[in-house]
């Protein structure tokens, strides 16, 4: 009786661990605090995710930020994920669309996290301060990330705000989303802690 009630409880203790893991979070964030007016019109670029869940992620960027009262675009209707635009292609349809500020999501891994791996190192734009040319890579540093343990999926993502005029960013996060299974469930969650940042930073309404 007594080794069922041990077992029971060290099996709650496992089960709301792996609940209380689970979600996004920002775990690293830089912004220009020169900069200090919200964004007039936002131009939203996921790079690096595959079609289907690029449309959702942008979509739902769009939907939140529109509900905050900040005019948005997509970019999935103007730029086809095929072959990949370069950084001039793309600055043509932001100033097509007449918006002041670019927010670009980027996908830079997907791990299986687990109790023999620590830490893990992730590579971002060094001091989150590089300009638009690191659009698709460029200098990087190394910041490490302390994953989560019981074999869940992590998936870390980079964000980061460009000013249409300069070239240069404003605003940048890391994110790591951890789950268990259905990765597209995560874009709401993502996309929601992502805006509520952009929000909390006064980047946007």
């Amino acid at each position: 009786m007594k080794y069922g009630i041990i077992k029971i409880s060290c099996m709650m203790v496992i089960v709301l661990t792996l609940t209380a893991c689970a979600g996004t979070k920002m775990v690293a964030g830089w912004k220009d605090e020169a900069y200090t007016v919200q964004a007039a019109k936002v131009f939203v670029v996921a790079v690096g995710i595959d079609p289907g869940p690029r449309t959702l992620v942008e979509d739902e960027i769009v939907r939140l930020m529109k509900a905050r009262g900040t005019d948005v675009v997509a970019s999935y209707p103007v730029l086809p994920a095929e072959p990949k635009p370069d950084k001039n292609a793309v600055l043509a349809k932001v100033r097509e669309a007449g918006a002041d500020t670019i927010l670009v999501v980027r996908f830079l891994r997907k791990d299986i996290a687990d109790s023999g791996t620590p830490l893990q190192r992730v590579g971002v734009p060094a001091g989150f301060d590089a300009s638009w040319d690191t659009y698709y890579g460029g200098v990087s540093t190394e910041v490490g990330i302390r994953d989560v343990s019981y074999d869940y999926d992590v998936i870390t993502t980079e964000t980061t705000m460009y000013q249409t005029a300069t070239g240069k960013p404003i605003w940048s996060a890391l994110y790591q989303t951890t789950y268990q299974s259905g990765p597209i469930k995560q874009i709401k969650p993502f996309t929601g802690a992502l805006v509520k940042e952009l929000a909390h930073a006064k980047i946007i309404k």
